[in-house]
């Protein structure tokens, strides 16, 4: 009888990120194999393999733009990302938010996370980790400095993560020790829950009404002459 590896065993994903971030990089690099096809999409695509003796579902999302605030991100693009939740029945272990290592996440990159996820309410963020990409060990160092160093935007986005973050080198391709020590820190979060799934009951009301205020652009109260 073959003995399921508890750091994989039935695990539930989704993926969330902007455009170009490397989300469904990421997935094929879980599935250890080419399931996701790499381009942008505009609806979710769901995957489901078997990975050291367990299942593994993994959700690929529409990307948003970096740059554009939640109301300016086409309402397709924001129901999908809600959507995406019922694709992993009875619901998701793990968001993991991809953020492309080598680019600048600045405070406008920062708020967009903030904004697409509050579509699933701010209960998400206790199952949410990050995972930066790039495709060398530079990037990776480049991040983890930011990071570490105190960068506004990054570090924002990992304390709210409770500090669960990863950085994965694209160029290694699947396999390797980098993706067994995803897994482990993936496991470890299931664990601090609980091993409870993250549910939309009793949620709908607040993103039907995130998805409704999203519809229509708002004055950026940051923005020159609202200052």
């Amino acid at each position: 009888m073959e003995t399921k590896d508890s750091s994989t065993c039935d695990l539930k994903v989704v993926l969330l990120g902007g455009r170009n971030s490397g989300k469904s990089e990421v997935g094929n690099v879980l599935l250890d194999r080419e399931e996701f096809v790499i381009k942008e999409r505009t609806t979710c695509s769901r995957r489901v393999g078997e990975v050291a003796g367990g299942w593994v579902t993994v959700v690929d999302t529409p990307g948003w733009w970096c740059d554009f605030r939640v109301q300016d991100t086409p309402q397709l693009v924001k129901r999908e990302i809600v959507r995406s939740v019922s694709l992993s029945t009875p619901g998701p272990h793990i968001f993991l938010i991809v953020i492309e290592a080598h680019s600048v996440f600045c405070e406008k990159r920062r708020r967009a996370v903030e904004e697409h996820l509050a579509l699933l309410s701010e209960r998400v963020w206790s199952h949410c980790m990050v995972v930066f990409t790039c495709s060398d060990w530079p990037g990776h160092l480049h991040m983890e400095q930011q990071v570490k160093r105190g960068g506004t935007a990054p570090l924002w986005l990992v304390e709210k993560c409770s500090h669960r973050y990863h950085c994965l080198n694209m160029k290694s391709g699947p396999g390797g020790n980098q993706v067994t020590e995803l897994f482990r820190k993936m496991q470890r979060l299931v664990t601090e829950n609980s091993h409870s799934c993250f549910k939309m009951e009793g949620l709908l009301p607040v993103c039907s009404h995130w998805l409704a205020l999203a519809t229509y652009s708002s004055p950026d109260p940051l923005a020159p002459g609202h200052l």
